[in-house]
């Protein structure tokens, strides 16, 4: 989890830094994020937000078997949060809209995902082993493990993001 964390923080400041080269690519889609919310009901809003970051989860539990593919997730999770710290400096809205709008449901959500790819690159080690005989104990094992966690705590902890962040941080922000 920790690699994963650092990945992510790494990727926030090229955000930051190559605003303007990705602005043009990035804001249509933060866009039509936003008029989607705007248009939704907020029950919908947050099933969405769920069902969209169970998709994200699973993809860095399936994905993380092949090791790179969490550490682009994370990287580019890290480059939107800067992205989008430096386009609310640029509209004038400050961190306090930041931490309104994405810190509350991210104490949620972010944990969930750095399991996930954490839980993903775990899989993934476990069959870097010269041993045929104990790789696929130690690979049955570390999806077990991961099957609980997932359903125990990733999963619980997707919902409430999801519903944190439709019903309390967007009424924040709005």
């Amino acid at each position: 989890m920790a690699i994963c964390l650092s990945i992510f923080i790494i990727g926030t400041p090229f955000g930051f830094i190559f605003f303007e080269e990705t602005e043009e690519a990035l804001l249509p889609n933060l866009k039509q994020i936003k008029e989607k919310i705007l248009t939704e009901s907020k029950s919908q809003t947050a099933l969405n937000i769920f069902f969209n970051n169970l998709i994200v989860s699973l993809i860095l539990l399936a994905g993380g078997t092949f090791i790179i593919l969490p550490f682009f997730i994370m990287f580019t999770n890290g480059f939107l949060v800067g992205f989008i710290i430096k386009l609310l400096l640029e509209k004038n809205l400050g961190l306090i809209f930041f931490i309104k709008g994405i810190i509350l449901h991210s104490v949620f959500e972010l944990p969930a995902i750095f399991i996930s790819a954490a839980m993903g690159i775990r899989i993934g080690l476990s069959y870097l082993t010269r041993d045929n005989k104990r790789r696929v104990s130690r690979v049955s094992q570390r999806i077990r493990e991961a099957a609980v966690i997932y359903l125990l705590v990733v999963i619980p902890l997707l919902l409430i993001a999801a519903f944190v962040e439709a019903f309390i941080s967007a009424e924040l922000v709005m």
